[in-house]
């Protein structure tokens, strides 16, 4: 069949060259991430293209069944070709996103080292085959995760939702998709045992990701300017302090902040002022859109009789995702 022969030249092209389509991928992601912050509407268009994989997860027992009716022992190898190619797609797109809003945080390098991790398994034959594409259960799932790390980046461009909604969204979402796969992964396991313990991770992963939420960065949100300040004039920034005498803070501080986000996107972020284990929280809102990002403070007034020490203020999403951490001293 014609459709075959142009499958299999494909598929030969692509093993000549595996790291074509990682790299296509990957400049995709950092086209999208590069017009994010330029505030430019072609961001969504191509978000949109890196989420077409979604789906697949629906349709792919379909389309095996379908093609292996007509050619016995080619659906395997067009599906997982498919599915393959469609999570590189998905991780190598996600990975500027994740990567530029990673912040110093063991949190946050341990969530998107695991992408990156995921991203080299996809690309690698060898390992995908072995541990990924031999059983449906694994491939879901698998899948699942591609399609949570795009949600995270496209929900918050295309549908101008604020992290903290497209976090849950994201999980409910993908966690329904697998349900829906449900009978074919069982299917593929061959122990009551094993068919329990993946019935286990499919409900206890998605509580975990939302235990550790605040350490999955918040991708789409940039902070291109940070400081802790004495003054702002017209809400531009006057020096960076970092040491201060308690005489000082009679004046009061200001944490100020410069924070792209997408274009349409409101979101609302929280200063969280820490000291000795007292916290104060002020909350601000930001819009999307601006190419020197949205420009926002807290100013604290009132500090304990006893100020000295480190100070921290973290800026973060309502969800505790962090966005930046600035510190200071008062000697």
């Amino acid at each position: 069949m014609a459709w075959r022969s142009r499958f299999e030249r494909t598929k030969r092209f692509l093993d000549r060259f595996p790291w074509l389509l990682p790299c296509l991928s990957f400049s995709a992601g950092w086209l999208g991430f590069i017009l994010v912050q330029r505030g430019e509407a072609l961001a969504s268009f191509v978000a949109l293209i890196a989420l077409a994989g979604w789906p697949w997860l629906l349709i792919e027992p379909f389309v095996r069944r379908r093609i292996e009716q007509g050619q016995p022992g080619l659906g395997n190898l067009v599906v997982n070709f498919i599915s393959q190619s469609l999570q590189q797609e998905l991780l190598f797109f996600s990975l500027p996103f994740l990567l530029g809003a990673a912040q110093p945080d063991l949190g946050h390098w341990m969530f998107a080292g695991l992408a990156v991790v995921a991203a080299a398994i996809s690309t690698v034959d060898p390992f995908y085959e072995r541990w990924v594409a031999a059983r449906a259960a694994n491939r879901l799932l698998f899948h699942g995760y591609c399609s949570w790390m795009a949600a995270l980046v496209v929900l918050p461009m295309v549908m101008r939702l604020p992290v903290e909604r497209s976090l849950p969204l994201s999980l409910l979402i993908v966690t329904g998709t697998i349900l829906l796969t449900l009978p074919q992964a069982l299917m593929s396991l061959r122990t009551g045992r094993e068919r329990a313990t993946w019935l286990a991770s499919i409900m206890v992963l998605p509580l975990v990701a939302w235990q550790l939420r605040s350490h999955i960065p918040a991708a789409g949100l940039t902070v291109t300017e940070a400081r802790i300040t004495q003054s702002i004039n017209e809400l531009t920034p006057g020096p960076a302090v970092t040491r201060l005498a308690p005489a000082q803070l009679e004046v009061g501080l200001v944490a100020f902040a410069a924070i792209r986000a997408p274009t349409g996107l409101w979101q609302t972020v929280i200063f969280q002022w820490r000291h000795r284990g007292e916290v104060e929280n002020i909350v601000e809102q930001i819009h999307g859109g601006r190419n020197e990002g949205w420009r926002t403070y807290s100013r604290k007034r009132i500090f304990p009789a006893e100020p000295g020490g480190e100070w921290t203020v973290d800026l973060l999403t309502p969800q505790g995702q962090l966005l930046k951490r600035l510190r200071f001293a008062v000697e």
